[in-house]
């Protein structure tokens, strides 16, 4: 039957008794997506262990690693090399997980045990356990992730567990592992650099830095398909600072009326009614209007880091009650989509602006400065303003355009972040939405007061972004 199905070409054989009639996907594809159901074939009730443990399941270079009692060592597919060694699923006194298809993933203690076994690596390929500095970054992740009551409950687990695996041996090493991690005792000369940088205070959320990565990578060759390459600033900045501070602030939700906003930058006196959202204002013309500071930037993290801490004390100067330049101390989210956690700030601020030298300077630069503000939101308030503020230092720096994002517009730039968020950093359809709101910015007629109200009431700017999505307006280009 099967020999007869594949010489009519109904099916293919990929391995030693697995077989497909997917005659279009890749081999490697085929066997991925199905790994479980073909481990279970091959070794029922074996369990995923180790290096593989320790990664949740996933596939480390093509290898994954399990134990079993059944007698093979080594099982070669198309993509997959899975590696045995001998041994048998706990029930007690830890038990090991449930997987798919009746399969087992090592508990945390037995992945934590299992993997201070030393074992080398060959041919290039990754080791069956993890290094010392992985089980350390291992063991900080599971820190962070979990909290001081259920890491202790981990402790406990792996030392009534030591017994089972004949790893009363380690039980030092496991107590001195967990004393570095809950800063009981520092870490070792060459540990793990997520545990250094969580017993500094300076850990980093993983999933974002691998955002910022791919961001970063992606923001090196921005292709004029998606954006210019350059656009020039105006001849002199005019009502483009006005404008700028005005329309950030509008989006955030602090609404002024034009002529009002105008009266309190002329004035520099905040409405005795308003104080604080008249503060606003004044805070971020004051950063984008001074012709130094608004051009200010630089290539180090440090340094990155003090501009934007200044520039969010002086736009929300105005509001102690929001601690003005601190990192955040609760979690600020947008409706069930939770930014960085406060304890993980810094960290991962820094992760991110390490990457921003390897960009170009210009608007590449810029865009990714931004995404990572609004990604990371470490203050507890103001975060989309500075977040702007400091990618138009970029844009200014470069001799280029700034970006103002107008009321109408405001709907189109949080789609675009929040599709940026939501697929792991893509930030092709947010550079598509700065990239008609950069056209429209350096196309305006800052220099003319007159000019740019009637480009404002022309170009839709000053739209409600309801209203406007209700009668079918959009922000034209001038």
């Amino acid at each position: 039957m099967i020999a007869k199905a594949i010489r009519e070409g109904r099916i293919r054989r990929l391995a030693p008794n697995i077989y497909t009639a997917d005659l279009m996907s890749r081999p490697a594809e085929i066997i991925s997506a199905n790994r479980w159901s073909i481990l279970a074939n091959v070794l029922p009730g074996s369990v995923i262990a180790d290096r593989s443990a320790a990664e949740d399941g996933r596939i480390v270079t093509g290898r994954l690693f399990v134990v079993s009692d059944l007698p093979r060592k080594s099982i070669r597919l198309p993509g997959l090399e899975i590696r045995v060694r001998p041994g048998e699923p706990i029930e007690a006194p830890v038990p090991d997980l449930p997987w798919p298809e009746g399969l087992r993933l090592a508990s945390p203690a037995r992945t934590l045990l299992d993997n201070l076994a030393k074992s080398r690596s060959r041919g290039g390929q990754v080791a069956r356990t993890l290094s010392l500095a992985e089980l350390e970054d291992w063991l900080a992740r599971k820190a962070l992730a979990w909290g001081p009551s259920r890491l202790e409950r981990l402790r406990q687990d792996a030392v009534s567990l030591a017994n089972t695996l004949g790893a009363e041996g380690q039980l030092d090493v496991v107590e001195l592992l967990f004393d570095q991690v809950s800063g009981r005792l520092p870490p070792r000369p060459q540990a793990g650099p997520l545990l250094v940088a969580l017993t500094q205070g300076r850990a980093w959320d993983e999933r974002r830095v691998a955002m910022f990565d791919r961001a970063a990578r992606d923001s090196a060759r921005l292709g004029p398909d998606l954006v210019p390459e350059w656009l020039p600033p105006p001849e002199h900045p005019g009502e483009l600072p006005f404008h700028e501070s005005y329309f950030s602030n509008y989006i955030e939700g602090t609404e002024f009326t034009i002529d009002e906003a105008r009266q309190i930058v002329d004035t520099q006196q905040p409405p005795a009614a308003r104080p604080a959202d008249g503060h606003d204002i004044l805070g971020t013309y004051q950063c984008v209007s001074d012709p130094v500071g608004r051009s200010t930037t630089s290539d180090d993290p440090d340094e990155l880091v003090g501009y934007l801490v200044d520039r969010h004390r002086t736009i929300l100067g105005g509001r102690p009650d929001q601690e003005p330049g601190r990192w955040k101390t609760a979690t600020n989210r947008v409706g069930a989509y939770d930014f960085v956690a406060p304890e993980l700030v810094e960290g991962t601020l820094r992760k991110g602006l390490a990457l921003v030298s390897g960009i170009p300077p210009g608007i590449g630069r810029a865009l990714y400065m931004m995404f990572v503000l609004l990604e990371v939101h470490p203050f507890a308030d103001g975060n989309g303003r500075v977040a702007r503020v400091m990618m138009n230092a970029e844009l200014s720096a470069a001799d280029a355009s700034r970006i103002v994002i107008p009321s109408v517009y405001r709907e189109e730039y949080l789609s675009g972040l929040r599709r940026a968020s939501l697929n792991d950093g893509d930030i092709d359809g947010l550079v598509r939405v700065m990239a008609y709101a950069w056209r429209w910015t350096a196309a305006m007629p800052w220099g003319d007061r007159a000019a740019v109200e009637g480009q404002l009431e022309a170009t839709n700017a000053l739209q409600d972004p309801v209203t406007a999505r209700e009668t079918g307006l959009r922000l034209e280009l001038p």
